[in-house]
């Protein structure tokens, strides 16, 4: 029995942490773990080309060129539950991949198993030009039997729950005979986001559209979390009651509100405003610890200064959007985020707050 079928046994709505490119990384999904404890959190999505020409063959001459992409292209896949002890149950971390070659997705699916996640994901959703035109992301929208081949490939290759998450169309509604396509399939779960491959993230989420795709999942014995627009606990389970689904995933509103998907937390002194100033400085404080404790290994300075500036370099860049996302709800946010957007370490990002205290 897979992790998905014991939680839509045992629960009336699945919540979960959306994956989202350049933020659901290892460090984001531990604070999400700590202090929100939804039910599953997928990772940010990797390439399978990638992963298949960074690991490449270990015992070629040209092996050791690729090790640091090797390490860093890893550390997209490090699970939460390894960066540091968590009192409590972890919540289920599912690994998302993209691409359009099905030999890569075989490949990547054998990699993750090894690495210990609970399931693998598809993404079949991402609306970036630069991932659709090439046939990957919600580009497979429009290569309905590609998207089925790899579906049954991922699976050929793994004991894992394979899921998908997707879009209701191209330029317009198609859910119903997407719906279809993809359950042919039969992929543990589809998580869809009600917008178009078109509006990317523009206009409202068309829940109607989520409702009837979960009718046609429904139909086939299928399990469909939905996705879009949800910014609270409560709103999750308002959409869950009036659309059908079985669960709700939650995105952007998770951005600095680690305790969104907890209403405990939520419901409590937090939100007083000198308690709320306070959480979130503490959880800024910790966040930059935690990154800085996962990537600063992988992207170790460039001695000889050639990759200076490079992605081949460790950078706190990537966390100072999270320290802005923190700064929001209490006096002197603004002035704050524009200390935090010039930080370069954890140390100087808790000399700041400190300061604010």
């Amino acid at each position: 029995m897979s992790f998905w079928t014991d939680l839509f046994t045992k629960k009336k709505m699945v919540l979960g942490l959306s994956p989202m490119d350049g933020v659901t990384d290892a460090a984001m999904r531990y604070m999400v773990a700590k202090y929100g404890q939804p039910d599953v959190m997928f990772t940010e999505f990797v390439s399978v080309d990638a992963l298949h020409y960074a690991m490449g063959d270990p015992t070629s001459p040209s092996a050791s060129k690729g090790q640091g992409r090797r390490e860093r292209l890893l550390k997209t896949f490090l699970r939460a539950q390894d960066v540091a002890p968590l009192h409590g149950t972890w919540p289920y971390e599912v690994a998302q991949v993209f691409g359009h070659t099905p030999p890569y997705f075989a490949e990547a699916a054998e990699l993750i198993e090894s690495l210990g996640f609970d399931g693998i994901d598809i993404n079949m959703g991402c609306p970036a030009h630069k991932v659709e035109e090439q046939g990957s992301g919600a580009g497979l929208i429009r290569q309905p039997k590609l998207a089925q081949e790899i579906i049954k490939v991922v699976k050929a290759h793994t004991k894992l729950p394979v899921s998908v998450k997707t879009r209701i169309g191209i330029d317009h509604d198609t859910v119903q005979e997407w719906m279809e396509v993809l359950m042919e399939a039969k992929p543990a779960v589809i998580s869809l986001h009600g917008r178009t491959l078109k509006q990317m993230y523009s206009g409202s989420a068309d829940w109607g559209a989520i409702a009837l795709a979960a009718e046609v999942v429904h139909k086939y014995g299928g399990h469909i979390l939905g996705n879009g627009d949800v910014g609270s606990v409560d709103s999750a389970w308002r959409m869950a009651h009036s659309y059908g689904v079985d669960g709700v995933l939650i995105g952007r509103a998770a951005e600095g509100n680690p305790a969104v998907f907890n209403s405990q937390i939520i419901n409590s002194q937090i939100l007083k405003l000198e308690s709320e100033k306070e959480q979130r400085l503490a959880w800024m404080v910790e966040h930059a610890r935690v990154y800085e404790k996962i990537f600063k290994d992988a992207y170790p300075p460039s001695p000889d200064g050639l990759r200076r500036g490079t992605r081949q370099e460790y950078s706190f860049l990537p966390v100072r959007k999270h320290l802005a996302w923190y700064c929001k709800g209490f006096p002197g946010a603004v002035d704050l985020r524009a200390r935090l957007m010039m930080t370069n370490s954890a140390d100087e990002v808790e000399k700041i707050v400190e300061e604010m205290n």
